[in-house]
């Protein structure tokens, strides 16, 4: 096998390097997604793979689709499922459509992991916004030490915080985010190493094992809270015989606010209201260093179980939202409803000048929210 490393092979040699000569056979896509299926250590296994060389491997409406497809493949047929990612994130340029395809996807993935589905995230150089959410939907990751993982790229996270890209490089790169549990491995930078770690994994996972208890994730996630403490930024309230649980203010949550409001939903009895208004996730750096995709996936599995146990969560979107937040609430949500003053963006501007380096659209007509997946009624605007 080559010694070539892993992030910087194209996405055939990653591909060539997982199966045995002959064994992989290509699936047909619509998309810039790579889709094989094989045998891998006396495993059948379906592979979904990024391409980072087409268009920095984002994820449009179209790569969305064809994830989508191949997760409902693997459960259907109970297939371990194998996703190599490599990817800046959301196609931003799609516009507000592929924020109602991140929705449908996420909700598959969750659905899949708590079917106690066999996933696994083999991570390639980049892995942020959405992607770095996918990642964590899965039951395990795999990180070479360069690989780059936030909600946030570098640029993003400077503008917000001010530190030298060397300090934020540092808190997001493979080496800082395997330290953070045995689902986090850390692997050689080679083809082999990638390869040998999935054939491990494979070896070592039952299809009949359980999916993971959210309520121990939950006490890890607390535990490592308490080492790095974030500040709260947004105004949380649960009354539960009385109310809806709200998270108000038109903040960017953060670690703190994502697992109080996965601890609040968790406590509740029966239906539950999901009102937001914030404005999307937090930019900071001090919740990177945390993982804060692993924090919002947390609270998206919380939302989808009480879901899936017979209790709706009703979303309902109050004020402007955006990101990460949006995807994890209205992906597990069982309803979503804009409200009067409610609108949908990829993310907020200061976010997309980073990133674009020239405006965007804040949201779609409302009239097609409803098509575009992005809500399930949308009412009256003033």
């Amino acid at each position: 096998m080559s010694h070539t490393g892993f992030t910087g092979a194209t996405v055939d040699t990653r591909l060539t390097a997982l199966f045995a000569p002959g064994v992989g056979t290509p699936l047909a896509s619509s998309s810039a997604l790579r889709l094989m299926t094989g045998s891998i250590a006396g495993h059948h296994v379906l592979v979904a793979a990024t391409d980072p060389h087409a268009d920095k491997g984002v994820l449009g409406i179209a790569e969305c689709a064809d994830l989508r497809r191949t997760v409902q493949m693997a459960r259907e047929s109970r297939t371990p499922l194998v996703l190599l990612i490599d990817s800046a994130g959301a196609r931003l340029d799609d516009g507000l459509p592929i924020q109602g395809a991140l929705r449908g996807l996420m909700r598959e993935l969750l659905d899949a992991s708590l079917d106690g589905l066999p996933s696994i995230a083999l991570l390639g150089r980049n892995v942020f916004g959405g992607a770095s959410m996918l990642a964590f939907a899965t039951s395990q990751r795999c990180y070479a030490p360069t690989t780059l993982l936030a909600m946030s790229g570098p640029r993003v996270l400077q503008a917000g915080g001010g530190d030298e890209r060397a300090i934020v490089i540092e808190a997001i790169d493979g080496m800082a985010r395997s330290r953070h549990g045995d689902t986090e491995r850390l692997l050689d930078d080679s083809l082999t190493a990638y390869a040998d770690a999935l054939r491990d994994w494979l070896v070592a996972h039952s299809l009949d094992a359980p999916a993971a208890s959210i309520a121990a994730e939950r006490r890890h996630l607390a535990q490592r809270l308490s080492t790095a403490p974030q500040p709260v930024t947004a105004a949380i309230e649960f009354e539960p015989a009385q109310g809806p649980l709200s998270c108000r203010g038109q903040a960017f949550v953060g670690t703190t606010d994502v697992l109080k409001l996965a601890t609040l939903a968790e406590a509740a009895s029966g239906p539950l209201t999901l009102h937001l208004d914030c404005a999307g996730h937090s930019v900071r750096l001090g919740d990177e260093r945390l993982i804060l995709s692993q924090y919002l996936v947390h609270l998206a599995k919380t939302l989808r179980q009480r879901v899936r146990a017979g209790q709706p969560v009703n979303l309902t979107i109050a004020g402007e939202i955006s990101g990460g937040i949006y995807i994890a609430a209205a992906g597990a949500a069982s309803t979503v409803r804009i409200a009067p003053g409610g609108s949908v963006r990829t993310l907020p501007q200061s976010s997309l000048d980073n990133i674009l380096n020239r405006p965007a659209a804040a949201s779609a007509d409302f009239a097609h929210y409803v098509e575009f997946g992005v809500a399930d009624t949308v009412s009256p605007q003033p």
